[in-house]
């Protein structure tokens, strides 16, 4: 079982700001098909299993969102979203960082729980929105 620790900021409703670990499985451990992630915050236990590191990191983000915490990784940026491809290939762990009108290259690739804060971290809503005009700007 291949796992890894990163540090992750989360910023609270009221802008007050933690940093946890994020523990990111490559294999679940009941079942090497799934990856996993899993997180202790404000006291609670948080553990997500998925076919991808997206796809999981998107349950972690949901949970968060009712809690109205918002989690600063390149995953839950405004214009990064992966591709079908990039979801099929190495558990989802890579994204496009998107512009607008213009087709994503390999050079845009970014990692999910890596953080470039010059980017615009949004609720999922929003992430998702910006890839359909995405999609759409292509033509």
């Amino acid at each position: 079982m291949i796992k890894e620790e990163k540090i992750i900021k989360f910023v609270s409703q009221g802008k007050k700001q933690s940093e946890e670990i994020l523990e990111i499985f490559e294999e679940a451990p009941n079942n090497e098909d799934m990856v996993m992630l899993r997180i202790g915050l404000n006291g609670q236990d948080f553990c997500y299993i998925n076919e991808n590191f997206f796809d999981a990191l998107l349950m972690l983000r949901q949970d968060l969102e009712e809690m109205n915490i918002q989690i600063h990784c390149n995953g839950a940026a405004l214009d990064v979203y992966p591709s079908p491809m990039s979801l099929s290939m190495g558990n989802g762990r890579l994204a496009y960082k998107l512009q607008s009108g213009k087709q994503a290259k390999s050079e845009d690739l970014v990692e999910l729980f890596d953080c470039d804060f010059n980017l615009t971290f949004v609720s999922i809503d929003e992430q998702q929105r910006f890839y359909k005009e995405w999609l759409n700007s292509l033509g």
